[in-house]
């Protein structure tokens, strides 16, 4: 997993965006907040992606994937073993 360090001098780091995998893909919003939740419990860092699209634009939600919920690739596995384990 690539970090970039940011700066300030105090060893903040973040993932970059591009590292992140699809983990779920959901129909709506709601469902991809409760499993980003769960998955946070577990201690895995997780993100909503295309969450405001779909609220905006419903009927769009199924062209673009659905909305995703991604995590970093080390704890991918671990991810979905908690969601559909």
């Amino acid at each position: 997993m690539r970090h970039r360090r940011l700066g300030g001098g105090r060893g903040v780091e973040r993932l970059i965006m591009d590292d992140l995998v699809t983990v779920a893909a959901f129909a709506d919003v709601s469902q991809a907040e409760l499993a980003r939740e769960r998955l946070e419990l577990e201690g895995i860092t997780a993100f909503v992606i295309d969450g405001q699209s779909a609220g905006i634009m419903p009927y769009l939600t199924s062209a673009t994937g659905g909305v995703r919920v991604q995590v970093g690739p080390m704890d991918s596995d671990r991810a979905r073993e908690i969601l559909f384990g």
